[in-house]
């Protein structure tokens, strides 16, 4: 294998990198929903949808003859719904009266209409419609009127608040409502307030949309607009403006504004949507190049879709609608999204309603990557093969008979938690974010003297299987449960995320569908772990560690090569905010050093210290000072590999940048290593890089998998059937890896359906919420003599319940989780065991103060 990695990465300047223009573009089939019923269409008209319609109001239209031949704007009052997989439109009672050119937003309660215009002039008020799908009917609701009327004018919901960019206020050519407003939809008696004015001219026209940064903050972002100049012969001229900006609406009491790029050609009256974790859409728009013309002699307006990346801050042509449109609205219906009439050319309105549907894009992955991947995976199926055939009782199958040399032992730790929520999701933090957490891997360094020379030696001494045999010997019968459980559900959870990382990996490198790549993972990972025990999760998982770190460093360098330099990169990468490393202050929720640092350690102390995949590998090598070793190698191991881990996704933003039409347009953030992987590394090497995905999955999967079965095995069927046979007692164990294999692809099948917007933040909530309870169970037992059972397990209830609480409750940052819990669970842990009953029980040997030598 390392032979392989090295020929490949001497012929990488040599070999073309795979074609990646399947991949980019706009991955949308379009088609029509039913047409606009009164069969000309409309312009600006006001749409959304509501309780799983879709609404359509008002709108203004030329019914008799075009404007050139004398034809009269006409403004509409009529609303009509369309109901899912309907052939026919729905009439509802009318509007107040005729309104075309406002806005409309969606929101949890209903859909809201803000101003507009008629023939007459603009309008000021706010309206929400909610769907009654048993009257089939809409309802209406007056909300505070705007500042100013207003048309022409641009609204989103960033949270709670309800956004408006105001446009033309008058008939007046040139009249252009300043300011920005906002409408807390929590406190609406509380009325319009003025926000951060946009620091340029008033213009109407703007589109905007809300997306996410790559914090996962949202933000509203507007683009391009109009202003209108009147000269003293009364003529108006137009100015199509190609800019953009971002709104922060966290950044004080009334926000702020920044200029983000341009877009590439100004875009007013079109419309957009987000689309994805960090895209924006905008179709079609003027561009005003026609604008001279008498209105006879103007053309349509562009079939253009751009998308802006909120992470990068760049733009692409990414496609084309059927038909360009403006002056009307974008919906997003269910997993559809939609373009409401409108304008095709001025004065001539279109009665189509254009509608996409999502497409899986089309990619070739090639015979040789395919050739490369099946030889690894099929490696590892013979290596588990090799060593099932001597692993004949319980102690080889869980314990291979402690015969693991120190380094492998070392190496497993570090594959073990190098999973792919490492190897994918870490880069992927780092492309979005900046390096802030990166200190985070310091903590995994400190826990080795703290394993080593506190934790370790009751493990060995004790002669242990599982660590929860220890809480049994220290507690009693129903701590030892207690700390199996936890185990237990911690595991199912961690390998639901384990299994769907790669898998998509695997389905963005290759096109097959995310469920089969599941099924595929899940699969090869059982079979080899069950077959060959703890030896084989050992060693494949040395062989896993090669082969990521090597995948990784090859990716890394031509990223950087790529883009001129690692001077290059680094300048691209401070222009971009990617390389701040500390962060003062002492908030408690935002994210600073001191969160990040002090987090990390408590998050991590129950995965060193008390879990079973981690403690497995202690009690495998032949000595205590031989596990020790193990756990300096992991320790010295995780802080370089921790940055390099960041260096790659600088690597990566810095790269994106300079390669823009790289970028998958809807692309999830977790994506973005293979899909650099995919589009610029060569054949066979991108074969070897999705293998050292597979690794990183299955290094962590094979773990979760085996110390379920060990757990099981050991801590309930043996525990309560001490007479049982050696025999029976292994095919237990075989039996409950299979199950739990079953598990955990059915848990990552679940989980693709979810939209996790960064699936490393999402595994630090679940550690905190799930495994300090049970550290702060062991610490207790080792470092305190008092302590009884009755009061362990309160302190672990009351553990379990804070942290439930400040998760759902509050906004403490997810980092202290664990801090948290822990702290919980030996204060009131100890303290309940000052009232509460102890058992009297002999501690010689099982705490720091009664330890043996």
């Amino acid at each position: 294998m390392a032979r392989l990695l090295l020929a490949l990465l001497l012929l990488a300047p040599l070999t073309a990198a795979q074609d990646g223009a399947a991949r980019r573009g706009l991955p949308l089939a379009w088609d029509d929903l039913p047409p606009w019923p009164d069969g000309i269409g409309v312009g600006g008209p006001l749409a959304g949808t509501t309780g799983d319609v879709l609404v359509i109001a008002g709108g203004a239209n030329f019914p008799e003859a075009p404007p050139w031949e004398g034809g009269a704007k006409v403004w509409s009052d009529r609303v009509w719904v369309l109901e899912r997989d309907a052939e026919a439109w729905l009439p509802q009672e009318p509007l107040p009266g005729p309104l075309a050119y406002g806005a409309s937003v969606e929101t949890p309660d209903g859909l809201v209409l803000l101003g507009g215009s008629d023939e007459a002039g603009m309008s000021s008020a706010v309206r929400r419609v909610r769907w009654d799908a048993a009257a089939r009917r809409l309802e209406w609701e007056a909300l505070p009127d705007l500042p100013t009327p207003t048309a022409f004018c641009a609204a989103e919901l960033v949270g709670d608040r309800l956004l408006v960019f105001p446009g033309k206020r008058s008939k007046g050519a040139d009249d252009v409502a300043p300011g920005f407003w906002g409408l807390d939809l929590g406190a609406i008696g509380a009325g319009w307030r003025e926000l951060a004015p946009l620091p340029a001219p008033p213009r109407a026209k703007s589109v905007a949309a809300v997306q996410a940064d790559g914090f996962g903050d949202e933000h509203l972002y507007l683009f391009s607009g109009e202003i209108t100049t009147v000269g003293e012969d009364g003529e108006a001229s137009y100015a199509y403006l190609p800019e953009a900006w971002r709104f922060d609406p966290r950044d004080g009491p009334r926000g702020s504004w920044s200029p983000i790029a341009p877009p590439p050609r100004a875009v007013a009256a079109g419309s957009a949507l987000p689309f994805g974790q960090s895209h924006v859409l905008v179709f079609s728009g003027v561009r005003g190049a026609e604008m001279h013309l008498p209105i006879a002699e103007r053309t349509g307006f562009s079939g253009g879709v751009l998308a802006y990346h909120t992470i990068t801050d760049t733009w692409v042509e990414a496609g084309a609608m059927p038909v360009g449109v403006v002056t009307t609205e974008a919906v997003a219906w269910g997993d559809e999204l939609v373009i409401v009439s409108g304008e095709v050319r001025p004065g001539v309105r279109t009665a189509r309603l254009q509608r996409a549907r999502r497409v899986p894009a089309e990619v070739e992955f090639g015979a040789l990557n395919y050739a490369v991947l099946v030889v690894y995976l099929g490696s590892l199926i013979v290596l588990g093969w090799l060593f099932s055939r001597r692993e004949k009782t319980t102690d080889e199958f869980l314990l291979a008979g402690r015969r693991v040399p120190w380094w492998a032992a070392g190496l497993s730790i570090f594959g073990t938690m190098l999973s792919a929520i490492t190897f994918l999701s870490t880069p992927a933090v780092g492309f979005a974010t900046n390096c802030l957490i990166a200190p985070a891997w310091i903590p995994i360094l400190l826990m080795a003297p703290v394993v080593a020379y506190l934790y370790l030696p009751f493990f060995r001494r004790l002669d242990v299987t599982t660590a929860y045999e220890y809480l049994e010997k220290r507690f009693g019968l129903s701590l030892r449960l207690f700390g199996s459980l936890s185990f237990v559900l911690f595991q199912v959870g961690r390998m639901a995320v384990v299994v769907y990382l790669p898998a998509l990996a695997l389905s963005t490198f290759t096109g097959l569908d995310v469920y089969l790549c599941i099924l595929l993972i899940g699969a090869l990972s059982t079979l080899y772990t069950a077959l060959g025990g703890i030896e084989a999760v050992i060693w494949t998982d040395v062989v896993q560690v090669v082969v990521l770190m090597g995948a990784l460093l090859v990716a890394l360098w031509i990223a950087i090569a790529d883009v001129g330099g690692p001077g290059a990169a680094l300048e691209i990468a401070e222009a971009g905010g990617k390389m701040t490393l500390y962060r003062g202050g002492w908030d408690w929720v935002e994210m600073s050093t001191w969160i990040i640092v002090v987090g990390s350690f408590f998050l991590n102390f129950g995965p060193y210290t008390t879990d079973q995949t981690t403690i497995q590998r202690y009690l495998t090598t032949k000595d205590e000072a031989a596990a020790a070793r193990g756990i300096w190698l992991n320790g010295l191991l995780s802080v370089p590999g921790g940055l390099l881990f960041f260096g790659m996704g600088i690597a990566l933003f810095a790269w994106f940048q300079v390669h823009p039409g790289e970028l998958a347009v809807g692309m999830k953030t977790d994506e973005v290593l293979p899909l650099f992987v995919s589009e610029r590394l060569p054949a066979g090497l991108s074969g070897l890089v999705i293998a050292g995905v597979f690794a990183a999955s299955m290094s962590s999967l094979d773990s979760s998998m085996h110390g379920i079965a060990t757990v099981v095995t050991t801590d309930f069927y043996r525990r309560f059937r001490p007479s049982v046979g050696d025999g029976q007692a292994l095919r237990v164990a075989k039996l409950t890896t299979v199950a739990m294999g079953a598990v955990g692809t059915a848990a990552a099948t679940y989980l693709a359906g979810s939209d996790v917007t960064s699936l490393f933040f999402f595994f630090q909530k679940l550690l905190g919420l799930l495994s300090s309870g049970i550290a702060g169970v062991f610490f207790l037992g080792i470092f305190t003599r008092r302590t009884t059972a009755a009061g362990a397990l309160v302190g672990a209830g009351a553990s379990t319940a804070m942290v439930a609480w400040v998760t759902f409750s509050t906004s403490l940052n997810f980092y202290l989780y664990g801090l948290v819990g822990m702290t919980t669970c030996v204060v009131v842990g100890y303290l309940s065991s000052l009232v509460l009953p102890g058992s009297g029980r002999d501690l010689a040997g099982l705490t720091l103060f009664s330890r043996r030598s």
